[in-house]
């Protein structure tokens, strides 16, 4: 695979958007096409477009937004979204144990410069300095970071290194420790060259060698055994060779977390917050036939009686942070979202100098499911069927690694 492209996928797995068909004219579909603008100024939004979400926001008991990794004005309106729904938990592309560990270094803000020296990477996109913030906001709002990824294949010296501190066995602390500080060794020198990710560290690991870690685990406590099976799973993963065992792990993770929240008489879901990438957050199955975790979201809010609200949001244009390699000047690249998503020529159009505008999807949804609209664009009428709102806006800035 080329090296350039190994970060985004096993990070993301979202740019199953980037190939959209040129959708034609299309008069019906301008017709269902109804913008409410809003804008962003001094820290807060406001405007029509605003009080329609935060109406349609306070409706719902599970929010998902689909978004473009990579701009930092996205997560802002995440944590704008977050204040009025309040939710339980924000839930992200990062494993569970990345998640402990982002609650924990996300408060003290002293620490980033010192830690993203020696792991750049070690938060996923939560690296990134507005990532960062949103995630500070949510723990200081007593609010959960729940982690439904894979693991992180750049975060394994930090995983080790926790697996070291669970462990009684001396032999089972030395040996954790040692591979934390061999796969530190090998990995800090990639980060600054994206010609030299296949050399990291997890694309060499062999099931055997996790094998024989959960063998002299086996004595060891339950969350340590846990964490090696987790590894093991995620090993065909790293070597991108099965999505739909990612897609299935991440509704299993989801399910984790919810498992005290659904009983024998109820199913009581909290207030949730998905951030995932576009594909992720669709009720619709996706481009491979995948039905995605958040259409299991999706399921569990009918099955609890409350609603589900997903939100697409892309940019317009200006720059992205294209997650490789660690360096600001070279990963912040221009952004054409018009370029990416030629099936919503429509849509951008409308959107003004500096503004920030809502489309509410769901009429022409309608329209196409009873036969009065045909959308010629594959790509374009799987975001119509799987997402209820799109968000759009003018500038868009790249996301800068802490540094």
């Amino acid at each position: 695979m080329n090296p350039k492209t190994i970060l985004t996928f096993i990070l993301s797995g979202i740019l199953g958007y980037s190939a959209f068909a040129q959708t034609p004219t299309n008069p019906k579909l301008d017709s269902l096409i109804h913008k409410n603008a809003f804008y962003y100024k001094n820290g807060n939004f406001n405007g029509e477009g605003w009080e329609f979400l935060k109406k349609e926001i306070l409706k719902s008991q599970i929010i998902v937004i689909g978004e473009q990794h990579g701009i930092a004005e996205i997560p802002i309106f995440c944590g704008k979204v977050a204040e009025i729904q309040q939710p339980k938990a924000l839930i992200g592309e990062i494993d569970p144990y990345t998640a402990e560990q982002l609650e924990k270094i996300s408060v003290d803000t002293s620490q980033y410069s010192r830690y993203f020296k020696q792991k750049p990477y070690d938060f996923a996109f939560f690296s990134w300095k507005t990532e960062m913030a949103l995630a500070r906001k949510m723990v200081l709002a007593h609010t959960a970071l729940w982690g439904v990824n894979e693991i992180n294949f750049l975060s394994l010296p930090t995983f080790f290194e926790k697996l070291a501190s669970l462990a009684k066995s001396p032999s089972n602390k030395k040996a954790a420790l040692a591979k934390a500080v061999a796969y530190a060794k090998n990995d800090l020198p990639l980060y600054g060259d994206i010609n030299k990710y296949n050399d990291f560290i997890a694309y060499r690991i062999k099931e055997a060698t996790v094998d024989s870690l959960i063998y002299s685990f086996r004595n060891e406590s339950p969350r340590s055994k846990k964490m090696l099976t987790d590894l093991r799973s995620s090993l065909p993963i790293f070597a991108n060779t099965n999505y739909q065992l990612r897609v299935n792990l991440m509704k299993k993770n989801l399910l984790n977390y919810l498992q005290p929240y659904i009983t024998e008489d109820a199913i009581n879901i909290p207030k949730l917050l998905f951030k995932l990438g576009a594909n992720h957050g669709t009720r619709a199955e996706t481009w491979i036939d995948t039905p995605e975790v958040c259409s299991l979201a999706d399921n569990l809010a009918d099955a609890s009686g409350t609603k589900s609200l997903h939100i697409l949001i892309f940019g317009k244009q200006g720059t992205i942070n294209t997650m490789a390699p660690v360096n600001n000047t070279i990963a912040i690249q221009p952004y054409d979202g018009i370029d990416d998503m030629k099936g919503f020529e429509a849509f951008f159009s409308l959107v003004e100098k500096d503004e920030w505008s809502v489309y509410d999807l769901r009429p022409i949804r309608y329209a196409l499911k009873t036969g009065q609209l045909k959308i010629s664009s594959p790509d374009l009428k799987q975001y119509v069927l799987g997402y209820d709102l799109l968000v759009l806006f003018d500038k868009t800035t790249g996301n800068k690694f802490i540094e």
